[in-house]
């Protein structure tokens, strides 16, 4: 289930990333249960193939044992978000190094489906369309983990 779910996701943001200069790799995922049984089946799927390595009031992070192959690179952190009925049109949010992180910062006031977030210890500039729900954080996820 969950390796459909990831695949999905980078086949429906594929042609949109297109667009984006200097993206380097994969970072993360938030994979976006469609309900709470679902969050339940897809927590004791990924503890299986990784360990649990924080949980926040957004969800739980996990490591995995082993990478999973996606057309960004290996894939080896995630998080399984709680449901929430507002994430429901996505099932999925990739977050992505970019080579130049201010730079693609311009485009937020510049392009309609960028838009820039700032909390107190990272911002991030979200690009949205029908198709793509895709996140730039600063730092990144896997930084602050300290994951490489």
């Amino acid at each position: 289930m969950l390796n459909e779910i990831i695949e999905k996701n980078q086949n429906k943001i594929e042609k949109d990333l297109q667009e984006i200069e200097g993206i380097q790799s994969i970072d993360f995922i938030d994979i976006f249960p469609e309900s709470e049984e679902h969050r339940k089946q897809l927590d004791d799927e990924v503890s299986k193939i990784g360990k649990l390595i924080d949980s926040t009031e957004k969800g739980d992070f996990y490591l995995l044992n082993m990478p999973i192959k996606t057309k960004w690179g290996d894939l080896q952190f995630l998080k399984i978000r709680f449901f929430d009925e507002s994430r429901l049109s996505y099932e999925a949010a990739s977050d992505f190094a970019v080579e130049n992180w201010e730079k693609l910062k311009q485009k937020v006031d510049k392009d309609e489906r960028f838009s820039y977030v700032k909390r107190p210890k990272w911002e991030a500039i979200e690009f949205k369309t029908k198709d793509s729900l895709v996140y730039f954080l600063n730092p990144l996820v896997t930084s602050v983990y300290g994951i490489k």
